[in-house]
């Protein structure tokens, strides 16, 4: 069997690659970190076929240094990279951003003598990962649930844990997880059934009215989490659409209800709440507060920005990229190219997700590409014009507030922050809207 290096720091790309490498084209996949590690390597296995890395891995010259390396050891070793490296863009293929795993699987067939052929015949995976949080909100599935041993470096076994219509209650998820278990597996064909069934369940536990406080938005955190996974794996169905309305609409009412606002963030980061609904939740919060104290302020403005908050940074796959604020913040974070490119469109890329939902009015819509203070929603605005909409303007400062707020290495308190806040956006109404934030937080 071929042996590839890979170099791809995006957990969630590096698995896809991984897995497609060794399923599809049958090389055995080594991953590195980066150039001096992929190096140390290549020094003692020189017989290493291919190598794929990022043009950039953090400040480093990945691709650049290696190729230099490879040629001045005379090792033939194929490279791949992904991104742009004009320095080696005459002598090394290049592939564009983003990078689909299909083009990817082909030029590396094609790079290590696999045929096309010998690919479509390949078995494709029998068995899909399925993340824990999927189970804390049922009590049954609809299909048989395993979980992967491995039994040697390519060979797994998948074993039976969870019987179909078998009853098991979230302490038995929880024991899963402190063994260390990441992920159960779903039989290929039974994935998209037991995604319905897992929405259903979730959206019939939502529209429950004798829900506490603190089991609201578990539940909503939880479904967050299930359409942002599902938006990425299958796409926007109609359960995903029902589960997203319903999460908003119990985040609205967990809102209206929120205790003070220093005993929801203990409550938000004493519990495995993801950053991602911790930033959507605490959005959907301070930008009621701020709307709160408009003398212009409707119901449906609540609703408007409840919307956006849920689903502003769907597009996004790390809270690396979540924390992102302004274009200094984005060339200072460790981020790759393709990610960075993400960041950079992820306000435009919602609405042309959210283009087809029927809840997504034009008011919505224009609040969320212009949610980074940009009109065509492309990067980051760092003093945002008048011309935006007003709820947009809230939508961005609040934004601004909460991303302090999350950031460990910011200060915490708004007494601390207002003045960021009042530095960084110097137009009247962005001032008023901060101001309001002066009053106490009730």
């Amino acid at each position: 069997m071929s042996q590839t290096i890979l170099i791809e720091n995006n957990e969630d790309l590096k698995k896809i690659f991984s897995l497609n490498l060794n399923t599809f084209v049958g090389t055995d996949v080594v991953l590195r970190t980066g150039a001096d590690d992929a190096i140390a390597l290549l020094k003692i296995l020189p017989q290493i076929s291919l190598l794929i890395t990022r043009a950039k891995v953090g400040g480093d010259e990945t691709a650049v240094k290696i190729h230099q390396f490879m040629k001045n050891e005379g090792l033939g070793t194929t490279m791949i990279i992904l991104g742009e490296c004009p320095q080696l863009a005459d002598q090394v293929l290049c592939l564009q951003e983003p990078v689909s795993w299909e083009i990817l699987i082909r030029q590396a067939a094609q790079a290590l003598g696999v045929s096309l052929q010998d690919i479509s015949q390949r078995v494709k995976p029998d068995y899909l990962p399925i993340g824990l949080h999927f189970f804390r909100d049922i009590e049954k599935t609809p299909c048989d649930v395993y979980i992967r041993i491995k039994k040697g470096p390519h060979e797994y076994q998948f074993v039976k844990r969870i019987h179909s219509k078998d009853s098991f209650d979230v302490e038995t998820i929880k024991k899963y997880e402190e063994q260390g278990l990441k992920e159960f597996f779903v039989s290929k064909d039974y994935i998209q059934y037991f995604t319905t069934f897992v929405t259903n369940a979730l959206v019939q536990k939502l529209e429950r009215e004798d829900l506490t406080l603190e089991e609201r938005i578990m539940t909503t955190a939880h479904g967050h989490e299930i359409v942002r996974d599902s938006l990425i794996n299958i796409g926007f169905d109609s359960s995903v659409m029902d589960l997203a309305d319903a999460s908003i609409s119990s985040m609205i009412k967990s809102v209206k209800n929120s205790p003070q606002i220093a005993n929801l963030l203990k409550f938000l980061f004493s519990n495995k709440i993801s950053y991602a609904y911790q930033h959507s939740h605490l959005l959907a919060l301070i930008s009621h507060y701020v709307l709160s104290k408009q003398s212009w302020y409707r119901q449906e403005h609540l609703e408007i920005l409840s919307f956006v908050s849920f689903f502003s940074d769907v597009t996004l796959r790390s809270h690396q990229q979540m924390q992102v604020g302004s274009m200094r913040d984005l060339w200072e974070a460790n981020l790759t190219d393709e990610e960075r490119a993400q960041t950079m469109n992820h306000a435009k890329d919602a609405v042309t997700l959210l283009s087809d939902h029927p809840h997504a009015d034009e008011y919505i819509k224009t609040v969320l590409l212009q949610s980074h203070g940009k009109l065509d929603g492309v990067g980051f605005e760092d003093n945002p014009s008048e011309d935006l909409h007003p709820l947009s303007k809230v939508f961005i400062i609040s934004d601004n507030f909460i991303k302090i707020l999350l950031n460990p290495a910011m200060p915490k308190t708004k007494k601390d922050i207002l003045p960021i806040l009042y530095e960084r956006f110097t137009n009247p109404s962005y001032q008023k809207i901060i101001k309001a934030l002066e009053q106490k937080f009730e």
